[in-house]
């Protein structure tokens, strides 16, 4: 029988499924690249939005909401303690968070966050126990000519400006609402934000300290900060209590029964 004998490939047709793989690997190559770059880009914009809900921004800004201003301390002397994230250590195996420069001093502190610097909590320490019973007479604040409290961290020309930054706003708002033009309310209740967003404090609270942190709060008359900034203050969340909740009493009371 006559042998049957394969036609030649030509080599056309063998560079042309040459290029066909070619082609194919480079459109895998380019959708991968693709995906991996998406990939990326989300995980920036993930990362980006998680940093952005921790760092601090204008619009948390708080003006004093009374114009009666506590005794300056200076805030540069050595009555206000600075610390850091770094300062904050938790205790393996437990829930006790340790501030190791405040251990020999228990008591209730004043917290400041300032946006000269707003990765630094400024205290102050206001009694030397957690029951309000004993108060601190500092040299340059004494107790017979007043009181400190948060406004403390200002000098009386500071916080005469943070008050007059106060009553512009609230002028522009009273002005708003007298009118019933839309976008003449807007434009003066826009004001009003973007005057409040020029103060210079963050955040203002208070810290319950006895070797541990037993509980901390946004308690302040002077400043009333919202809660939903607790996440950017730095101190651990499981211990914040808002101001006048009853889990503040609760924790100092869970702190001495041990």
């Amino acid at each position: 029988m006559p042998t049957q004998t394969s036609k030649p490939i030509s080599r056309s047709n063998t560079r042309s499924r040459k290029e066909l793989s070619r082609s194919r690997s480079r459109k895998e190559l380019s959708r991968s690249r693709s995906r991996k770059e998406l990939s990326r880009s989300r995980s920036r914009k993930s990362v980006s939005k998680t940093s952005q809900g921790l760092e601090w921004n204008v619009k948390n800004s708080v003006c004093p909401k009374t114009p009666s201003h506590q005794l300056t301390i200076n805030r540069e002397g050595p009555n206000w303690l600075r610390i850091t994230k770094n300062d904050i250590h938790k205790k393996k195996k437990t829930n006790k968070y340790e501030i190791k420069r405040l251990n020999k001093s228990p008591g209730i502190y004043i917290i400041i966050i300032l946006k000269e610097d707003p990765n630094t909590l400024y205290l102050l320490r206001e009694f030397t126990d957690l029951f309000y019973r004993n108060s601190l007479d500092y040299p340059e604040a004494p107790v017979d000519d007043g009181m400190i409290g948060h406004s403390s961290i200002y000098s009386d020309q500071e916080f005469q400006m943070e008050w007059l930054k106060e009553l512009t706003a609230r002028d522009f708002e009273l002005e708003a609402s007298k009118t019933s033009d839309k976008s003449q309310q807007k434009l003066l209740n826009d004001r009003a934000k973007r005057i409040r967003q020029q103060c210079l404090l963050y955040f203002a609270g208070q810290l319950y300290y006895d070797k541990e942190i037993v509980v901390w709060t946004n308690h302040s008359g002077h400043f009333q900060p919202p809660v939903n900034v607790k996440h950017k203050v730095g101190l651990p969340i499981d211990k914040f209590a808002p101001m006048g909740s009853p889990k503040i009493n609760k924790s100092i009371q869970l702190r001495y029964s041990k």
